[in-house]
């Protein structure tokens, strides 16, 4: 799904683009939990780095990023987490929990069409943003980013989106719970300062993941880094998106 972000990184970037484990996990039964993938993610870093890298998650991967930054610190230069769904840092995260209860209960109950309804309608019902950070905008994307819209797919982004619906029945029943659920070690994370970034897509202002990144942000008394696009937008905005993170790295430097 980031082949099109990596590529337009690698012009002045190493790139490693990590698939997780669910890719390999058709068979599999049991949930699967952040600390398993980040211990998969240090393995990576340590067999590929000779120096900790930026690391960049977005949705389970950036909870992912959360769990690897507060158990090996040392291993991670700088971690931009895009909306990571930490339903714990919410104020109404029981109504959410239930909501997402509910999300597992129809997939196994072998209703994937509903389980997906109730997983949008939790994901993007509006709510305002309590305790807003201070919002930064790495680059000059959002001059003009009104008249602006998202890449149309490839080909090759669409065969792999078909690919992916045979997965989601087991990321619906497997890891959206124990990855939501979660709590992010705000003590551990506070330690690493600024080489924590939360982000968000300013496309999802409202919604349940990008309130989770704004409340992160605010928990930790960091200001919170919007980018192109919406909780995909890694994905539908590939070349404004590296844009705003090619800024953000080297602004970190």
């Amino acid at each position: 799904m980031l082949d099109a972000l990596a590529a337009h990184l690698a012009a002045g970037h190493r790139v490693v683009a990590m698939s997780s484990r669910l890719a390999s996990a058709r068979g599999e039964q049991g949930d699967h939990h952040p600390k398993l993938y980040a211990e998969d993610t240090l393995g990576l870093i340590d067999a590929l780095f000779d120096e900790p890298p930026a690391v960049f998650g977005f949705s389970a991967g950036a909870i992912t990023t959360l769990e690897l930054l507060a158990r090996h610190p040392d291993r991670v230069r700088l971690a931009i987490v895009h909306e990571p769904p930490v339903l714990g840092l919410l104020p109404d995260a029981e109504r959410h929990r239930e909501g997402l209860e509910a999300v597992r209960t129809a997939a196994r109950a072998g209703q994937p069409d509903e389980a997906a309804r109730l997983m949008t309608e939790v994901m993007t019902a509006p709510r305002p943003v309590a305790d807003a950070p201070e919002l930064r905008h790495p680059g000059d994307w959002l001059d003009g980013y009104a008249e602006t819209a998202p890449e149309p797919p490839t080909p090759a982004l669409l065969e792999l989106f078909a690919q992916l619906s045979d997965l989601q029945p087991l990321f619906l029943e497997h890891i959206l719970m124990p990855f939501a659920t979660s709590e992010a070690d705000l003590a551990a994370l506070g330690e690493a300062g600024p080489r924590l970034v939360p982000a968000a897509g300013i496309d999802s202002r409202g919604q349940l993941p990008y309130r989770a990144a704004a409340a992160l942000a605010t928990g930790l008394g960091l200001p919170l880094t919007e980018f192109p696009g919406g909780h995909l937008g890694p994905v539908d905005r590939p070349t404004q998106f590296a844009a705003a993170l090619r800024a953000l790295l080297e602004d970190a430097r």
